[in-house]
């Protein structure tokens, strides 16, 4: 069977990278006897796929992977089972059994984030937001593997809102997300410094949820239209 599984992510463990996500639940399967299928060959590798890379330093309610198995098991007593084995500062929250044959990966289109920065007295938020939101392009440098591009992301914002109060503020944006014209939260920071010329400094980053898009609507990678 494959299931689908919610997780998040802590304080303790922001900082490690993916590879290393990826072999901390490797093992967690194998400490709580959930037997995950393998691929064939000479160096078979289990069939757990993540949706999508978290970056370093992202704290996140809402990352979700896709592992098959070799019997079946209730979604309960898989998440039961799996936090057994789970280290402090990641947990499984939801699981859910996936009939569909798409890869996780190539759902994605969305990420909602919450991102905290220090805000100066008197700063404008709203009018932060109304800048950005009816700025034509704005123009961010990204790293890809051949180098630097220059990437027009005012297009892949998708929702903005946010608050600023007492020095401190946040964003709580909906970005483009997924295979193609990925937009990291830190892209997006830039882009406000880019857009506005207001050097913010951000304090904290938060991923809050992960999207497909079915029919013009964001839906949740749990939703079962998307299972």
């Amino acid at each position: 069977m494959k299931i689908r599984f919610q997780f998040e992510r802590g304080e303790e463990l922001k900082y490690i990278g993916h590879l290393d996500v990826m072999r901390l639940f490797e093992r967690a399967f194998k400490r709580a006897g959930l037997p995950v299928t393998h691929s064939q060959g000479f160096n078979p590798r289990p069939h757990i796929v993540f949706a999508q890379p978290m970056p370093l330093g992202l704290t996140s309610a809402g990352e979700f992977a896709d592992v098959e198995l070799e019997r079946r098991y209730e979604p309960d007593v898989f998440v039961e089972k799996l936090n057994s084995a789970l280290p402090a500062g990641i947990k499984a929250v939801d699981a859910a059994e996936v009939s569909n044959g798409r890869n996780i990966m190539a759902i994605v289109s969305a990420a909602r984030y919450r991102i905290d920065f220090k805000a100066e007295p008197g700063l404008d938020i709203d009018g932060i937001i109304s800048e950005i939101l009816s700025t034509e392009r704005i123009i961010v440098l990204k790293k890809t593997k051949s180098g630097e591009k220059e990437f027009d992301i005012s297009p892949l914002i998708y929702e903005l809102s946010g608050e600023a109060m007492n020095g401190t503020g946040f964003f709580n944006v909906l970005l483009n997300a997924g295979q193609d014209d990925n937009v990291r939260p830190e892209l997006f920071v830039e882009g406000v410094r880019t857009c506005t010329g207001i050097d913010i400094e951000m304090t904290a980053m938060h991923r809050i949820m992960l999207y497909g898009r079915v029919g013009g609507e964001w839906l949740p990678l749990a939703d079962k239209r998307l299972l």
